[in-house]
């Protein structure tokens, strides 16, 4: 194809994936701003669908293009983000079996830990036919760079600037950590936690005495005098077999917090309530899920309140509980003893701001959802959430996606005729991880 008849189609392209974006956008937030109002059972409409999936292939082509240029922000202007480039066609349906799509070589962006100023780390999760492969990298600004490949998950303290490094066998503790080297080495832990298909997630105590892991082996205190189970804890030692008869433990949908004080632990699995712990991993009590299944918990920014999400499906519920009520022999199961903050999402993600939660859900949507249960604002990104930090001057939200993207939001700065939500939020850029590169729209 000649260069000038490919600019022509490239104009043609770009004005019909502008004019379907925008009317895609506007349709998708009238219906959900109706059904905010008179619920989801008035509305009588149909649901509004993204019709440029066709060019879904080109677009990434000229993606990838514009990245090797170094033109990705004059291309973001042409082509503002969709994930649709990653949906299949309908004429493409039949072929799905046989043929492997865009979206099945994206990554997973695991964990994102926010640094000083705008940076941040983050593990990208990549499924290889030997199984999943990952790396840390470093975002400073707009640049990226591999940190490290056998890093398994990062995590930052809740307060004075402790950072963990998991890796198979070890965790290494450091403060102020910058991700080129830069920090006071802590401490480093060896421990024998299997991390079985590699999913773990990892904070660290305020003085890097310890670290909590959460991982589909069980959910564990790991310090200088070694690793302790410490959820779930059967009394009858049942524990679940393998195809050969060994008993193995193995929990899914494995969450927990720490308080910002350090003072308390929450723990949850598919298989029992969130557990209630102090410091030391001792029970306390428990909080009941109010959907099926517990599947995420975290504390206010003040530490004054807890909030427990219980998912069933693609969907849960979740609820307040004060800190106050949060002591020895707790039983949280009431209605009486908790407020009901959200009752529409499986909540994967979440931060504490200090004025209310974002969190985000199976359906792709970040949400601002205050103690109260007010809704704040919303903002669709694609996509089940995986990940999320903020950044310290709480001007930057950096969310991850299980389908391989990292999304830099500036918070309140405006948005664009083609964003479906209504939080106002700018996002500057976001990252695709994409076979074994990084690619910026």
């Amino acid at each position: 194809m000649q260069n000038q008849e490919r600019e022509a189609l490239k104009k043609e392209w770009q004005k019909e994936w502008n004019e379907k974006g925008e009317k895609y956008a506007k349709e998708v937030n009238d219906m959900v701003a109706f059904a905010q109002i008179h619920g989801w059972d008035a509305y009588k409409g149909e649901e509004p669908v993204d019709e440029r999936a066709h060019l879904g292939e080109a677009v990434f082509t000229l993606l990838k293009e514009a990245n090797e240029r170094g033109e990705t922000a004059k291309f973001r202007a042409d082509f503002p983000p969709s994930n649709v480039i990653f949906e299949e066609r309908e004429d493409e349906a039949d072929d799905a079996d046989e043929e492997e799509k865009i979206g099945d070589k994206l990554g997973v962006v695991d964990q994102i830990c926010s640094l000083r100023g705008e940076n941040a780390l983050f593990v990208v999760s990549q499924s290889e036919p030997e199984g999943w492969h990952k790396m840390l990298y470093l975002l400073e600004g707009e640049r990226v760079s591999v940190i490290a490949k056998d890093v398994i998950a990062v995590g930052k303290s809740k307060r004075n600037e402790i950072y963990a490094l998991l890796r198979r066998g070890e965790v290494e503790l450091i403060k102020g950590y910058d991700g080129r080297g830069g920090g006071e080495f802590i401490a480093k832990f060896s421990h024998d936690v299997e991390l079985t298909y590699n999913e773990a997630e990892i904070l660290p105590f305020n003085d890097g005495s310890k670290v909590l892991l959460s991982c589909h082996d069980g959910i564990f205190l790991i310090s200088q005098s070694g690793t302790k189970l410490i959820h779930p804890i059967y009394e009858d030692g049942q524990l679940c077999k393998d195809d050969d008869g060994n008993a193995a433990l193995y929990i899914d949908m494995a969450n927990a917090t720490l308080s910002s004080d350090n003072e308390l632990i929450v723990a949850g699995e598919q298989c029992d309530d969130h557990i209630l712990m102090d410091s030391e991993g001792e029970r306390l009590g428990s909080i009941g899920a109010q959907s099926s299944y517990p599947h995420f918990c975290l504390f206010s920014a003040d530490d004054t309140q807890l909030i427990a999400n219980s998912c069933h499906f693609y969907n849960g519920v979740t609820i307040g509980v004060d800190r106050a009520a949060l002591k020895l022999g707790a039983q949280i199961h009431r209605d009486r003893d908790f407020t009901l903050v959200d009752d529409e999402m499986r909540v994967y993600a979440g931060v504490a701001t200090q004025d209310f939660y974002i969190l985000g859900d199976a359906y792709g949507y970040i949400r601002a959802v205050g103690k109260d249960g007010r809704k704040i604002w919303r903002h669709y990104l694609g996509g089940t959430i995986k990940s999320m930090a903020l950044s310290e001057d709480g001007d930057v939200l950096f969310v991850g996606t299980y389908g391989g993207r990292l999304h830099k939001l500036r918070l309140g700065a405006g948005q664009d005729s083609h964003t479906i939500g209504n939080g106002n939020h700018k996002e500057e850029f976001r990252l695709i991880a994409f076979e074994d590169k990084i690619y910026r729209w």
